[in-house]
């Protein structure tokens, strides 16, 4: 069951989450991705539905001790690995410039447009972290 693990990681897992540190995920999208992740589980695992088995126990069963991350956690890990990349840039690189772009005066969304881009996104995921952070330090 480890093997199988592994290889619905490196290949599907993989190909799933490519380059999803630069999606403007909405919370819809997260749970669509999960969904697609434990349904795959659970056929690797050969859970029916009718079977009433958290996702954390069918994450355990397939991959056994080792501690794989759910798929939300994995993007956030992607993601503040793409900022911390990022902010490492020279200041003339184009994603270190478009990190700190501003839309001009009088810029509205259009209908149907993402609510909340990348950068509010992340700013909204290093709220929580710096709480977290401010326990560690003490």
């Amino acid at each position: 069951m480890a093997v199988k693990g592994r290889i619905y990681n490196a290949s599907v897992r993989a190909a799933l989450l490519y380059a999803c540190e630069t999606w403007p995920l909405r919370v819809e999208d997260v749970r669509q991705l999960s969904v697609f992740d434990h349904r795959c589980l659970r056929r690797i695992a050969d859970i029916q539905w009718q079977y009433h088995v958290s996702n954390a126990k069918v994450r355990h069963r397939v991959f056994g001790h080792r501690d794989d991350n759910a798929t939300g956690v994995t993007i956030l890990k992607h993601r503040l690995q793409w900022l911390g990349h990022v902010l490492q840039m020279s200041s003339q690189r184009i994603p270190r410039r478009a990190l700190y772009a501003d839309s001009g005066t009088g810029w509205k969304k259009r209908r149907g447009d993402q609510c909340m881009t990348w950068c509010c996104r992340m700013k909204e995921s290093c709220k929580g972290l710096a709480f977290v952070l401010h326990f560690l330090f003490l």
